[in-house]
């Protein structure tokens, strides 16, 4: 039997991945306290050394990459000098730091897979699945009910079932370019995932990713797509599944229509019930602190300042002092923090397979995948902080986007062949003048 060999590659990125909580529970399921320590060991560890390894292989960038790169580098040296002048020591506060380094995971897939492109999208996608549901079984199998669904116990924390758009996105992809009912019924399957574990905004960003799926699809897709002929398959299932779960389910069980009305109405009122009114909340509880310190943020006055944001009912700060803030918005902890400095550096990488895909024409189908994942990350960003494996993933999408396509080569190829062969049609169909 010939072994592939080809999943060495898709280690680093599995690495990556594997700081997320779901992971680091499997490690250590009945020690709370140790999942923490490792979490920290973990995700901030690895962050420098990812940093550590971007600088080593600066000279494999882009120069589009090399001036993003440059502009993280002076800030994090900046910060350095800052700690050491003042605190007297390099790195006083690690959670500051972090604020920037996370980014650095982008560069280091980016160099990886900028020198080894052999990453197989299925290994990725497989790991995701099966470690989504061993942690299932092995640390939270209560959750798989009924009961835990109308009674909102979740578990599965946001970062993880926002991982499942990975693999939602590419079985998606490769029903509507391939076909075959096997990827149909698995969409269908992590789709039911992602629902049954009622975060609403991986809720939202899956609807976002999916139209955003759409508009590449019709408007740069490297083959022809017949659309209708794909979605009519998953209209007869959501009409199947609809009639079936009416008909059973939610006549036995009424309380899950509850539950749903619960969440939507959440969703349409962001800013006063649910956990959208907390995370608006401590938005105006920092935004003072924010808009004084808006371009380069309040850095390690921050780490220091005392937590503003109270339990109404106790009139008790919702965090201890001394350990930071800890924001539910990527885009107020970057502006709290690093400021408008740092929110441009990530905005600059962040857009720019997005901006690069707009004018690269057609785009294959595992760039269309990985561009909608990474354009929900900007909606996934107003009520969570971007996990490491969104940087992760960002990285080798910037390495596939920069590649030399060959799709638009053969396109291009394609369509010069069909002008020669109608050219050829109008000469050989021009009327014959006799003399």
């Amino acid at each position: 039997m010939k072994l592939n060999y080809s999943i060495i590659f898709a280690i680093p990125l599995m690495l990556v991945l594997m700081m997320d909580e779901m992971y680091i529970k499997m490690m250590a399921p009945e020690n709370e306290l140790l999942q923490i320590n490792l979490f920290n060991l973990l995700v901030k560890g690895s962050a420098v050394l990812s940093f550590c390894y971007s600088i080593i292989n600066f000279q494999h960038m882009s120069p589009y990459m090399r001036v993003a790169f440059f502009l993280l580098t002076a800030y994090v040296f900046a910060l350095v000098l800052e700690s050491y002048f003042k605190y007297s020591t390099f790195m006083v506060y690690p959670h500051v730091f972090l604020k920037l380094f996370l980014l650095s995971y982008t560069f280091f897939i980016y160099a990886f897979y900028k020198k080894n492109p052999h990453l197989n999208f299925k290994h990725i996608v497989y790991f995701i699945l099966v470690g989504f549901v061993l942690h299932l079984f092995i640390v939270h199998p209560e959750s798989l009910s009924i009961s835990a669904f109308t009674s909102h116990e979740r578990g599965a924390v946001a970062t993880s079932v926002y991982m499942l758009m990975i693999p939602l996105m590419y079985f998606l992809g490769t029903y509507v370019y391939g076909g075959k009912l096997y990827n149909l019924f698995a969409t269908f399957f992590v789709l039911g995932l992602i629902v049954f574990f009622q975060h609403r905004t991986v809720w939202i960003c899956s609807t976002f990713a999916i139209a955003v799926f759409y508009l590449y699809i019709k408007f740069k897709a490297d083959k022809p797509i017949n659309l209708i002929g794909r979605m009519l398959p998953i209209a007869f299932i959501v009409t199947v599944v609809s009639i079936v779960m009416s008909a059973f389910i939610f006549t036995m069980n009424p309380e899950i229509i509850t539950k749903f009305q619960e969440n939507f109405t959440d969703i349409e009122n962001y800013d006063s019930q649910g956990t959208g009114g907390w995370r608006y909340l401590q938005f105006l509880s920092y935004l003072p602190f924010i808009e004084d310190n808006l371009m380069i943020g309040m850095r390690f006055e921050g780490f220091e300042l005392p937590i503003q944001f109270y339990q109404e009912d106790i009139d008790k700060p919702v965090f201890e002092d001394g350990n930071g803030h800890f924001f539910h918005s990527f885009y107020v902890d970057i502006l709290f923090y690093v400021g408008m400095a740092g929110m441009f550096i990530y905005f600059m990488t962040m857009i720019h397979p997005i901006r690069k895909s707009i004018t690269k024409s057609p785009l294959p189908i595992t760039q269309i995948i990985l561009l909608t994942f990474i354009a929900s990350g900007f909606v996934y960003g107003i009520s969570y902080i971007l996990p490491p494996f969104y940087f992760g993933v960002l990285g080798w999408c910037i390495t596939l986007i920069e590649e030399k396509n060959e799709a638009v080569t053969s396109y291009l190829k394609r369509s010069a062949q069909r002008m020669l062969a109608r050219r050829r049609t109008r000469q050989l169909q021009a009327p014959v003048s006799y003399r």
